[in-house]
């Protein structure tokens, strides 16, 4: 995932990159959603210049999706969780449609979020509730029993 370049030009990006994410994640930790959202928007400017083949860029959109999920900030976290999708797809890491998913449904659009809820279910298994936030687990099992029903 990281560049072993010799080049000491990205090797500065890749650590300032790498700062920032930590950050992000210290505040995310902290239950500090908006300094963390400030951290990952800082650290995926700096790396969509500097490191612009990097997949590192994904892995950030899914921490900034997370970010501006835990704030409800549902359009943002949508866009962010589509652009990390693909990659976390294939990386079998369910965050970005566990987030995506759950976005899609707090903005009332079910049969949208249908298919990244069903994505994550296949990747997280039987623990697939336990993932979604408890304010909306009855809802989107009630959905997703529907749908199946149907």
């Amino acid at each position: 995932m990281m560049h072993t370049d010799m080049n000491p030009l990205l090797d500065d990006v890749e650590s300032q990159v790498l700062d920032l994410a930590n950050q992000a994640i210290g505040h995310q930790v902290n239950g500090e959603p908006r300094q963390a959202a400030q951290h990952w928007a800082r650290a995926i400017a700096l790396a969509d210049t500097g490191m612009d083949e990097d997949e590192i860029r994904y892995w950030l959109r899914s921490g900034l999706a997370e970010a501006l999920y835990q704030l409800g900030d549902d359009d943002a976290c949508i866009a962010a969780a589509r652009e990390a999708r693909a990659w976390c797809l294939q990386q079998q890491t369910p965050l970005a449609s566990l987030l995506l998913g759950q976005s899609l449904f707090r903005r009332g659009h079910a049969e949208a979020a249908l298919d990244a809820l069903r994505e994550a279910q296949s990747m997280i298994g039987s623990r697939f509730f336990e993932a979604i936030d408890s304010e909306h687990r009855d809802g989107i099992a009630q959905l997703m029993a529907q749908t199946r029903a149907a």
